[in-house]
């Protein structure tokens, strides 16, 4: 009786957060639903991705995270995005699996096996990544994180599938609203090429030897670029640049 009443106030909390997605107006509100939601079930991040393969340039791409920002910088600063093994083993899998389960479905290098361990280094200690697929479409991912490494269970797991099918949905529909309410920062071809090399880890030395200009004028045009956005670090300057569509993508790879 006891597992049941806590199964019915599980899937009472599942339909809430449904009915509360509706209410949401932007991809920020939604974020923070998600979050909050997650969070009921004992989850500390998710991650919602769909066309932000850092392959190619789009303008429907989705990227609702709340992982680590020290993470998401090594990620970028490192390029760990190229051989990410959850990416890889949930490509492979119908309904999803739990990371411990990589195994399973991939065969792991020692690139993506210390991939797993800097996550885990940040606090990622488990979790469950589902695909969520459509027609003519590459793939969408929903991932939900925990910092213990405690085994999840499939409560768990059918729980992390409905919300993110749920969130999902719901932020499809957002995309364009959110994008029409978000103008881009406007930057100029030299600050898009400076920021591009940026993501690729070149130091302002080796952009100004590459674009045949001065150290000075690409610490400038890249500073410039950061000061329009508002944000501190450089890292955070290329999320914002892919996120406005500035970036051709296939620059970073």
């Amino acid at each position: 009786m006891m597992g049941m009443s806590r199964d019915q106030g599980r899937l009472g909390d599942i339909s809430a957060f449904e009915e509360q997605s509706r209410t949401a107006t932007t991809l920020d509100q939604l974020t923070a639903l998600i979050d909050a939601t997650i969070r009921q079930f004992g989850f500390r991040w998710f991650a919602l991705l769909h066309n932000v393969d850092l392959k190619r340039r789009s303008k429907n791409a989705l990227m609702l995270t709340t992982y680590p920002a020290r993470w998401i910088e090594e990620i970028i600063e490192t390029r760990l995005y190229m051989d990410d093994p959850v990416h890889a083993a949930c490509a492979r899998s119908v309904s999803g699996l739990t990371w411990d389960r990589i195994g399973d479905f991939i065969l792991p290098t020692a690139r993506q096996i210390t991939i797993l361990e800097r996550g885990r280094a940040h606090g990622l200690a488990s979790g469950y990544s589902m695909p969520i697929r459509m027609a003519a479409e590459p793939d969408a991912m929903f991932t939900v994180a925990r910092q213990s490494g405690h085994a999840l269970s499939g409560e768990d797991m059918l729980t992390a599938r409905l919300i993110g099918t749920t969130a999902f949905e719901r932020a499809r529909d957002l995309l364009d609203t959110d994008a029409l309410s978000n103008v881009p920062v406007p930057l100029s071809p030299r600050q898009i090429d400076c920021i591009a090399l940026v993501a690729q880890g070149k130091s302002d030395w080796e952009i100004a030897q590459i674009l045949g200009l001065s150290r000075d004028t690409v610490h400038e045009y890249v500073e410039a670029a950061r000061r329009r956005y508002g944000v501190r670090r450089r890292t955070q300057l290329v999320l914002r640049a892919v996120r406005d569509g500035h970036l051709n993508i296939d620059a970073l790879v």
